[in-house]
């Protein structure tokens, strides 16, 4: 079963159909809200997959997006090639060289699909891809105490190997940032849910 939703889910217009069915895009709206990009600004996103939130991004933003799936870097690339840089790539040690550094840098719906080794890994690259002032966002579903018994059934039930309880995801980011902080995000999908939303600042010197 999970092989054949893997499946319709790599049918670019069914996936952004129930992203925005059930409301996640509101919540990668919410994202880029917190991001307050402006021209100029360069944009890292790692697990863009279709990148469906890119009209949001101000005209005038470097924006470099990362996803496995070909399928949806290939709708990016035709819908909007012109305006960002799309790569069907792992990003890895080499891209925090290659590209410029970033002022933000997106996660949006990627920490509970990894490991903790292998978030610890994403996140020590991340926080050496950051301008000095720049800021992590990432967006996940999560475990906290006041979520209702439907929100805890689909985080429960998330496609992610990985929901953690809030303090999971903070303790694995304070190992790379020094300023880390959130907020519980409850009212942006359409089907009760809990998200925490994380901000991470400040790498810790290396």
């Amino acid at each position: 079963m999970f092989d054949r939703a893997k499946r319709l889910l790599g049918y670019v217009p069914l996936y952004i159909a129930l992203q925005r069915g059930v409301g996640a895009d509101r919540l990668r709206y919410r994202c880029l809200d917190e991001a307050n990009l402006g021209p100029g600004d360069c944009v890292i996103d790692i697990g863009c997959g279709p990148a469906y939130y890119f009209p949001r991004i101000p005209a005038g933003v470097r924006y470099f997006g990362f996803d496995t799936d070909p399928n949806y870097i290939e709708y990016a690339r035709k819908r909007w090639g012109d305006r960002g840089d799309f790569r069907c790539e792992i990003y890895a040690e080499e891209h925090v060289t290659e590209l410029p550094q970033a002022d933000v840098i997106l996660l949006l719906g990627l920490l509970h699909h990894l490991s903790d080794e292998h978030c610890r890994q994403l996140l020590d690259l991340t926080s050496r891809a950051l301008t000095p002032n720049g800021v992590v966002i990432s967006v996940d579903p999560c475990f906290e105490p006041n979520q209702g018994r439907i929100s805890r059934w689909m985080s429960r039930n998330d496609r992610g190997e990985y929901v953690r309880e809030i303090p999971a995801f903070t303790t694995l980011a304070q190992e790379a940032f020094a300023d880390v902080d959130g907020d519980v995000v409850d009212d942006a999908t359409r089907i009760p849910s809990s998200h925490w939303m994380m901000r991470m600042r400040k790498p810790v010197a290396h």
